[in-house]
């Protein structure tokens, strides 16, 4: 049915718990989620232990007392922690991400693990920010996630630097460069995706535009809402897979993982407007639905076999903006008009709604909250809570904490069909982004101004959390109906190996054993060769390739992909190309080959069109990476010759282990720097006046120097002599260390060439 609303009526916290804790909990109990059990008392994820914004906790504040004296149940406050990001906690710990250093030079970001109850530092782990576009003032966009089997942290930067730290430490144990090695997109936006624990997987997303644009290799070259999950143990990636091609957005929809008629299911708001299921261990589809014509920010809502979802963007039928939906998700398949209700016009598509008491409270973008009936949409009650809202309140001990982005701060009850305003005051001068959370008996909440921890002191108290959904049983559904090859992407050099392990699942996606005398049997599309025990080694042969391992269990078939690229030095003149090379991450669908000026040049295209819009600007400004994150201490040099509309010439660059070199043709500005948007950070320039149709050299050289990076970049005439002095040179006293060899651009109006690309060692 579908109505406009009418107005109405850590290890070591596993490892040791306090003698009191123990006895306070003994009727509350853990519940499972995938493998590791949550105490109702943590709150690991920025969801919560239940992934609704709920705690079952009890004898939680009626008010906020501030004030430092007696009465008062401030417990702490930490200004240095003002933060647009949820903390979480677990156990004695409570982490969450900040900036580091903010308006200096050596401005990054930061994980930082406090004790939750006093908020002294025990460790930081420092995130550099570099190759994105992104202001400062939206650095912290995501939030950190405990593993509760394990007690690591997951972390996900604004620029795709995604890292597992020791819970207890902050010791490294793995990191990724997702925008380098996967192609993640990092954008002035700053939507950042929350990591996602499950079994042994944690999941993230985002927009990605990687290599391969054909279809045995996944068409990954062009842009779709992507996730990828990989071993939370490794870093390993098991598998990446999307929704539609070419989204209109970024978003920021945490998933959350249920089980769903007995089926365990991925559910989250996609890029391109839609709801999608997903099986969490393969990334195989189920079902979605079409929902709004952008992308959708809010987590999704799972109360049994119901999802409960809303926006606030344009709707797909008629002119109205903003909806919540009801969607039955044991469907499969496009669910198209197969929803149990959906209402139109409210805007919520910030704040995630949840179940208080039996209904259905959404809050829309303007701080309009809403209560509706969860079983047929309709509006039971409205109240005003201020004028903008972008964190979801939560609920615990029959009160729902809630914070506008106004600095407006509430204790809420349900009475019946209304609400009771228990407490409210004003946080001047303060805006709030991430959401407030409950854990051991105290309320966290994050602003722009600071971190505050709210509590009476007492000792914490808890109900049990309900049990979860279990799974259908495997024995029930023990044919193999998907096939995994992992590490599903790879990057090695020629002679290189690498091992591939087979994993079969049913069509529940439940892992189960393969077949009594069934062997898995492996071949190769392109270059290398595999075993019979499947191990794929690179040829030793020169190249920038990409070869397709495939493995076959009886009918069943899946493949692993894998770029190979060569060591130091390279050289790509494009003169016998059809295409830039395959393991480009992100150039294939940026970059076309042409004739320029009577030479073979990769030409950076003004218009990027897709099934949906063939005059698409999208991705016109963009990044691309060649080929290993770790090298370092090199030189690219590359030629380019500026096109010109309408007067206007693009801008083009080259990258160098995270910092880019870029004439800006718009203020006549060569420039090396490693966060674009960001003013404060080291950065040099130089006037420079380019002229379209001209071929110029540009040479950016980076230098690691005890601790700090010396970046020297020049550009002249190609036609002319090289000079001996750099153009543009800095030290950056908080250097990227290494990185992938690069281009940038940004062909919005005009078109530029680029050709004969040089990537050598440092003399």
């Amino acid at each position: 049915m579908r109505f406009a609303l009418l107005p109405a009526t850590t290890r070591s916290h596993q490892l040791v718990v306090a003698v009191i804790l123990v006895l306070t909990l003994l009727a509350a109990g853990p519940v499972s989620v995938g493998v590791a059990e949550v105490s109702p008392l943590d709150w690991p994820n920025w969801q919560g232990p239940q992934q609704n914004h709920e705690s079952v906790e009890t004898g939680l504040i009626e008010s906020w007392k501030a004030g430092g004296g007696e009465g008062s149940n401030l417990l702490w406050r930490r200004h240095d922690l003002g933060t647009r990001s949820t903390p979480v906690v677990f156990g004695d710990k409570l982490y969450v991400l900040t900036r580091d250093q903010p308006g200096t030079a050596t401005e990054a970001e930061k994980v930082v693990c406090v004790d939750a109850a006093t908020g002294e530092t025990i460790w930081e782990h420092r995130l550099n920010v570099f190759l994105t576009e992104v202001p400062d003032t939206r650095v912290a966009w995501s939030s950190c996630t405990v593993d509760p089997e394990t007690g690591r942290v997951y972390a996900q930067g604004v620029c795709g630097t995604f890292c597992c730290l020791e819970g207890d430490s902050g010791e490294l144990v793995w990191s990724r460069s997702l925008h380098e090695e996967l192609g993640l997109l990092s954008t002035y936006g700053g939507r950042t995706n929350i990591p996602v624990v499950f079994e042994d997987l944690v999941l993230v997303s985002a927009v990605v535009i990687g290599w391969g644009d054909t279809p045995e290799f996944g068409n990954l070259a062009k842009p779709s809402h992507r996730f990828m999950a990989f071993d939370k143990a490794t870093g390993e990636l098991r598998w990446l897979n999307g929704t539609s091609i070419s989204p209109d957005d970024t978003t920021y929809s945490t998933p959350t993982v249920a089980v769903i008629g007995g089926v365990r299911q991925l559910v989250f708001g996609a890029g391109d407007g839609e709801v999608w299921g997903f099986q969490p261990r393969t990334g195989v589809h189920l079902w979605h639905y079409p929902f709004s014509r952008r992308g959708l920010n809010v987590s999704p809502l799972v109360v049994g076999d119901t999802v409960y979802m809303s926006h606030s963007e344009e709707n797909m039928v008629g002119n109205t903006m903003g909806a919540v939906v009801a969607i039955d998700a044991t469907q499969r398949g496009d669910l198209t008009d197969k929803d149990k209700w959906l209402a139109y016009e409210v805007m919520a598509g910030k704040s995630s709604p949840l179940m208080v008491d039996g209904k259905l409270w959404v809050v829309d973008d303007r701080a309009k909250l809403y209560v509706l009936d969860p079983e047929t949409g309709r509006q039971v009650t409205k109240k005003a809570l201020g004028t903008v809202m972008r964190s979801t309140p939560v609920y615990g001990d029959g009160k729902v904490y809630a914070c506008t982005n106004t600095g407006r701060w509430y204790i809420l009850k349900p009475n019946g069909n209304n609400i009771e305003f228990v407490h409210r005051l004003r946080l001047n001068g303060e805006s709030n982004d991430g959401s407030p959370i409950i854990s051991h008996g105290r309320v966290y909440l994050p602003t722009s101004a600071a971190l505050y921890c709210l509590g009476t002191g007492a000792e914490p108290t808890s109900g049990p959390l309900p049990p979860t959904p279990e799974e259908k049983p495997v024995s029930e559904n023990p044919d193999p109906a998907h096939l995994q090859l992992a590490p599903y992407d790879s990057l090695l050099a020629p002679g290189e190996s690498i091992q591939l392990t087979p994993r079969l699942f049913n069509s529940d996606g439940q892992e189960v054993e393969i077949p009594e005398g069934a062997r898995p049997e492996y071949s190769v599309v392109g270059p290398g060769d595999v075993s019979a025990t499947g191990v794929y080694t690179a040829p030793n042969e020169v190249m920038h390739e990409g070869a397709l391992v495939v493995c076959k269990v009886g009918e069943l078939e899946g493949s692993a992909r894998v770029r190979i690229v060569p060591p130091l030095p390279w050289t790509f003149d494009f003169n016998d190309s059809e295409t830039v090379p395959l393991a480009w991450v992100g150039g294939r669908v940026r970059y076309v080959i042409r004739d320029v000026d009577g030479e073979r040049a990769a030409v950076k295209r003004n218009v990027l069109p897709t099934p949906r819009d063939p005059n698409n600007k999208l991705g016109t400004r963009s990044q691309m990476w060649m080929g290993p994150t770790h090298l370092h201490d090199y030189t690219v040099q590359a030629d380019v010759n500026l096109g010109e509309v309408n007067g206007k010439l693009p801008d083009a660059g080259i990258i160098n282990s995270g910092y880019t070199m870029t004439i800006r043709s718009g203020n006549d500005e060569l420039r090396v720097y490693s966060w674009s948007s960001n003013d404060h950070r080291t950065a040099a320039s130089a006037l420079f006046e380019p002229q379209s149709g001209v071929w110029y050299r540009m040479k950016l050289r980076v230098e690691q120097q005890d601790g700090k990076a010396l970046v020297q970049g020049k550009m002249w005439p190609r036609d002319e002599g090289e000079p001996d002095a750099w153009t543009v040179e800095m030290i950056d006293e908080s250097p990227v260390t290494s990185g992938s060899p690069g281009l940038f651009g940004n062909a919005g109006d005009a078109e530029f060439a680029v050709d004969n690309i040089e990537v050598t060692a440092n003399d």
